[in-house]
């Protein structure tokens, strides 16, 4: 991914008005205007509709999955690999002190916004730790004669710190992985050189969705941008047609009262020094209103978002076929990624196995949770609404509870 594109696309999930608009004027402004009529970011009016998607996309995400280990060539699970592999997930070796589990939202996004996630394995205070590495600027280090096989990894970013005498130092750091080790760089010195002697390379890269001939995934925002525009520009529109329109066009009632080229300034309360009257105004906004409405429309459809879900979620009146029906497009869209996330998280699982034992000779199967099922948190909504109003049988019906499991609850309870 080209950098400038992936901090463009960053610039919109983060809401830079100050990119927004450059980026606005350079596909939707003419060249050619003078500087007078050329539009000024404080008449542009945009809304971050694309943090809205991407997060809706990424908090869709199931929040946990399964795993069974099991020793290659092996169809029996191993209990107590299996066990390690989940104590490793609940231990704070994740970064910041986190779970896996805690991490795994911060993952989800990252794979989202920026196409592909990458995750560096390493040993620290003798356990195997995990770090989320920064994504905006990574060379993947190919083989010449296959762009698949990914000799090493070289991630770049900015570290910003506070000098004595006042101001900041900006530091440019540069870490390369490859399978032999990890080289820390700052400003082009090399700084600090670890070896390791895990016999692969340490990084497990997720893509979002492949690109043909490339080794990056294809970021989420890629494909909104311009509905964004299409959106800011309807926003725009309607901001200018709703402040003008308040303010009728006024011309003099009579030619004669005024000499050619003569400029006359107009504001509410003044005071003309010759006869106008008013012969504009009033325009219909509708049609403003139709193209921004079907902007939306276009730019969530983009998404594989509804406009209303949160609203829908919210309804304890929205059947559990409708809900299902309104998330279908999400429910594809998600799976497509899960493709991606389970082999790669397979692989995490896999590599910990080799560093923490010394062998490969463990397969790891992870299974996510049912997208075609209701979701959870709508359940329980609508069980605590019909609970609260006293309809507790009504409340556990929507559990899954029937009839006769009911009135054994019931029984039981009264005895």
């Amino acid at each position: 991914m080209n950098r400038r594109d992936m901090k463009l696309f960053l610039d919109y999930y983060n809401g830079d008005r100050e990119a927004i608009f450059k980026d606005f004027t350079v596909r939707r402004v003419a060249e050619g205007l003078p500087r007078e009529q050329r539009i000024s970011i404080r008449d542009f009016y945009f809304q971050n509709d694309i943090r809205v998607i991407q997060d809706t996309r990424a908090n869709f995400m199931p929040p946990s999955f399964d795993v069974v280990v099991t020793r290659k060539g092996d169809t029996a699970p191993h209990d107590g690999l299996t066990r390690e592999v989940k104590m490793w997930l609940c231990s704070r070796n994740f970064g910041g002190g986190r779970t896996f589990w805690e991490a795994l939202p911060g993952y989800y996004l990252a794979q989202e916004n920026y196409g592909t996630l990458f995750l560096k394995l390493f040993v620290k205070g003798g356990e195997v730790s995990v770090q989320k590495m920064y994504s905006q600027d990574v060379e993947a280090v190919t083989d010449e004669n296959n762009y698949l096989e990914v000799k090493k990894y070289v991630f770049n970013w900015e570290e910003a710190a506070a000098l004595e005498g006042g101001g900041v130092r900006i530091s440019q750091m540069r870490e390369e992985i490859d399978a032999k080790g990890f080289s820390f760089y700052m400003d082009g010195r090399l700084v600090k050189k670890e070896a390791h002697a895990f016999g692969f390379i340490p990084v497990i890269r997720i893509l979002r969705e492949e690109v043909e001939g490339s080794p990056y995934g294809r970021s989420g925002i890629q494909d909104l941008v311009e509905g964004q525009l299409a959106v800011n520009m309807a926003l725009t529109k309607r901001a200018w047609a709703t402040k003008y329109n308040s303010f009728r066009v006024w011309a003099p009632k009579e030619s004669g009262h005024v000499e050619p080229g003569t400029t006359i300034t107009i504001s509410p309360g003044a005071l003309s020094p010759i006869p106008l009257e008013a012969v504009g105004g009033d325009v219909d906004l509708s049609a403003v209103e139709r193209e921004l409405q079907d902007a939306l429309d276009h730019l969530y459809r983009l998404g594989c978002v509804p406009r209303k879900l949160r609203e829908e979620i919210a309804s304890s009146a929205t059947s559990a076929k409708a809900l299902n029906t309104l998330l279908q497009g999400l429910k594809r869209y998600t799976e497509k990624k899960l493709v991606y996330l389970r082999r790669g998280f397979e692989e995490l699982i896999e590599k910990f196995l080799t560093v923490k034992f010394g062998t490969g000779l463990f397969a790891a199967a992870v299974s996510f949770p049912s997208l075609s099922g209701e979701d959870p948190q709508h359940v329980l909504a609508r069980a605590q609404f019909l609970a609260d109003r006293g309809f507790v049988t009504e409340a556990l019906g929507e559990l899954g509870y029937d009839e006769q499991m009911v009135q054994q609850m019931q029984a039981r309870q009264s005895v």
